[in-house]
């Protein structure tokens, strides 16, 4: 198949593991978390969107100087992007709990725990040496993101948060799109191709259980990912 007719295919079938994880999104929010546990949730997302934004800002520091100037320019919208989401998400907290966030404290504590961030996959995957990588892990997660922060947003009754939320989802959203057009041009060859699947199979697997360890594991969800995608 063509670049664009496998891109296209890639999201077609990233679609279980995205309903998958708004369907533990959806149970964990459903199951009235405590004050104290929904801001070391959301302190956790938080600390993530940092990891984002430090990522492909280094990406974007690493780029030689005949990249692309488009390309340039979307990571580092990206890049921006993921610094408003760290700060929505602090605000967030702060207007949960009603007092500053010491930053630095809620990093350092976030880091020392064994908690899952979809951030850490970047360079599992090789992601700043690999732009084929790169772009399979925004497509990927990204999306994945966007479907997560909406059923947040959908799921959170304060309006405060909720708009919040479907702000990041919206910018989730287009950072997909980004990685979607990358690989469109990375793509050509059945070789590529092939190795590309690999690496995206290994993405949902590792953001699927991102997703349970996060939240909740629901056996609709557990059902849909098996059928999918043989697990």
């Amino acid at each position: 198949m063509n670049a664009k007719q496998f891109v296209e295919q890639i999201v077609a079938d990233n679609q279980a593991l995205f309903r998958a994880s708004q369907l533990n999104v959806k149970s964990y929010f459903d199951s009235k978390p405590a004050q104290a546990e929904l801001v070391q949730h959301f302190i956790g997302r938080m600390v993530n969107e940092r990891m984002n934004m430090v990522e492909i800002a280094q990406q974007v520091a690493n780029m030689p100087a005949d990249v692309d100037a488009e390309e340039l320019q979307l990571l580092t919208k990206q890049a921006h992007d993921e610094a408003v989401h760290f700060k929505l998400v602090k605000d967030v907290i702060e207007h949960i709990t009603g007092e500053d966030l010491d930053v630095d404290a809620a990093i350092a504590a976030e880091k020392a725990k064994p908690t899952a961030k979809g951030a850490d996959l970047l360079a599992k995957y090789g992601a700043d040496t690999d732009p084929a990588a790169l772009a399979a892990y925004q497509l990927v997660a990204e999306g994945r993101a966007e479907a997560v922060w909406d059923q947040m947003a959908e799921s959170i009754e304060d309006e405060f948060i909720s708009k919040a939320y479907a702000k990041i989802a919206r910018d989730e959203g287009f950072h997909a799109t980004i990685g979607g057009s990358k690989l469109e041009k990375l793509a050509g060859s059945s070789e590529e191709q092939a190795r590309i699947l690999g690496l995206v199979a290994e993405m949902r697997k590792d953001l699927y259980q991102v997703s349970c360890l996060n939240t909740t594991s629901t056996e609709e969800g557990r059902q849909l990912v098996a059928d999918a995608y043989g697990w």
